[in-house]
């Protein structure tokens, strides 16, 4: 018995956790990275770009210009590397190549090093770094930069010159609301935490570059605000970061199942591509973490009723917000049940059922050959293709296929004694229930859950039903998301913040979410209406007292 015991221990202690126990407050031991050994720049400019072109294939690759010139004053051989279609000509030009070749000239200095001269006189560019590693240079030249290499010196200078070309900033996609803000990601990650800070004005909120991916690195970018995030998290989100050993992360998609806690067909990380609700959720001491190349943002951790929230939630009354969202849940139960109670009941417990329905439904399957679980089956896959084929094909015939489904191949169905009229009913209200959920990836999970279903309810009728539910209620039980229980504050049980489960008004809304454990937990005081009071804050108390006594 004290080796189960001690094996449990053992176990528990490997799962990241925020409470004392099992980790008694120390994060896990990391795990030892294997990192490639530095290659230092040479003094040789004809050595650094004879292995710069032998690392980017030059010639072979065409897009990557090397340009050797001499500047002006003084005649010193300089050399620029960078690929073409990544770096903006126009700042090119005006950064690096006039500040070389024609402003060297103009002034002159003698008391400082070249690379000092460049660095500090002569380029523009809002960003210069100094590079002495060959791998950091050919990091900095695949994301966009200039690299600048001087005869003598064997450290390079990296320009900031990013201009590819882009998708601006539109409206959301996925996520469109009536009421509230309507801009979106772009691929650009600049762009998008310029969007964040928008919305947070706050000299607090870190945004960290974390660089992941072997062959082909790529940007990543993690947002918290410093002083109210709870540092296991940050630290656990770096550690998990870096420690993801890939080829290349080409979305947030494939990130996500990099750093989740357990592969789960149950998504735990939320992903959005509004900076409002990354904003409200930085706010509430939850991360965020960008990809470069994705108009997605990943929020973590968060609990499973994030994902049955909108963020036009926020923009209406409290009580029209806890309306929508008691409707979104209800809608959740029947996508994921209707089908299969219904199966269950007419195959096992037709005694539930009232006796005129009884008839309508005998009457209705009459001339049906089919047993009823192929029956739904044809249905549902069939509108699976249906919304399959709906995404897919061209934007001006896409309400087409949904007119040819609705009434051409259903009524068809229908009238061809394949399927019955009620069963294009339950199909009807199960796909409308399931396309009220804002969260994509918890309509996959649905979209999955159904069928399950209905096989457990057509072999064990809402026995198996039961059962199923008490498996899957266990299963979510167990799953955290970056160590914060998937199902708080239902389970564990805690006093939580009003806006967790429904919506609660403004003013009542004075902590943040507790199973997050921020280090600020009071958002704002128990009294906001200081004005309901006779009363106003303090420093403009003490600015109409200046006044008074000037």
């Amino acid at each position: 018995m004290s080796i189960l015991f001690s094996a449990r221990g053992r176990s528990e202690r490997v799962q990241f956790s925020l409470g004392s126990r099992p980790l008694k407050g120390e994060m896990p031991p990391q795990p030892p990275v294997n990192k490639r050994p530095k290659r230092p720049l040479s003094n040789k400019l004809d050595d650094n770009l004879k292995t710069l072109k032998e690392i980017f294939h030059v010639p072979d690759s065409s897009d990557i210009v090397v340009r050797e010139m001499t500047m002006a004053e003084p005649h010193q051989r300089v050399a620029l590397m960078y690929v073409e279609g990544l770096a903006s000509f126009d700042k090119l030009y005006h950064s690096v190549l006039e500040p070389i070749l024609i402003f060297s000239e103009l002034r002159k200095s003698r008391e400082k090093s070249l690379l000092a001269r460049l660095k500090e006189s002569l380029l523009t560019s809002g960003q210069v770094s100094e590079s002495k590693d060959i791998d950091d240079l050919v990091e900095r030249i695949t994301m966009g930069d200039t690299a600048i290499l001087i005869d003598g010196e064997n450290i390079a200078l990296a320009v900031e010159t990013k201009g590819w070309e882009h998708r601006q900033v539109e409206q959301t996609l996925t996520e469109r609301i009536v009421r509230g803000p309507q801009t979106g990601f772009s691929e650009v990650i600049r762009s998008n935490t310029a969007l964040i800070r928008t919305v947070i004005h706050s000299p607090d909120l870190v945004m960290e570059n974390v660089t992941v991916g072997e062959r082909s690195p790529t940007q990543v970018v993690l947002a918290y605000i410093r002083g109210l995030a709870n540092d296991k998290i940050v630290q656990e989100l770096k550690r998990r970061l870096g420690s993801v050993s890939v080829d290349t992360v080409l979305s947030s998609g494939d990130l996500e199942k990099l750093i989740e806690d357990a592969p789960s067909l149950i998504p735990t990380i939320l992903s959005t591509e509004r900076p409002d609700r990354v904003a409200s959720f930085l706010l509430e001491g939850a991360c965020a973490i960008l990809v470069a190349g994705d108009p997605f943002a990943l929020v973590c951790p968060v609990t499973f009723y994030a994902f049955l929230h909108s963020p036009e939630d926020a923009y209406l009354r409290w009580p029209y917000g806890s309306i929508l969202r008691l409707i979104r849940t209800f809608s959740f139960f029947v996508a994921l049940y209707f089908l299969g109670v219904y199966v269950a009941i007419v195959l096992y417990h037709p005694e539930m059922i009232p006796t005129v329905l009884t008839m309508a439904l005998a009457s209705a399957r009459e001339f049906i050959p089919l047993p009823m679980v192929v029956e739904v089956f044809i249905m549902y896959v069939g509108f699976e293709l249906i919304r399959e084929a709906g995404i897919r094909i061209p934007s001006p015939i896409g309400t087409t296929i949904g007119i040819v489904g609705a009434l051409l191949i259903g009524e068809a169905a229908v009238r061809a004694s394949v399927v019955s009229p009620i069963m294009v009913i339950l199909i009807a209200v199960t796909a409308l229930a399931s396309l009220t959920i804002p969260s994509q990836e918890l309509q996959m999970s649905l979209r999955l859950g159904t069928p399950v279903f209905i096989l457990v309810g057509a072999a064990f009728g809402l026995y198996g039903i039961v059962a199923l539910t008490f498996m899957l209620l266990c299963y979510l039980m167990s799953l955290r998301s970056i160590g914060v229980p998937f199902f708080s504050p239902v389970s564990p049980t805690r006093a939580s913040a009003p806006d967790v489960v429904l919506r609660g008004p403004t003013w009542k809304m004075s902590l943040r979410p507790p199973f997050l454990r921020p280090k600020d937990l009071r958002r704002q005081p128990r009294v906001s209406r200081l004005w309901d009071r006779g009363q106003t804050l303090e420093r403009e108390a003490s600015e109409e007292g200046d006044v008074q006594q000037d």
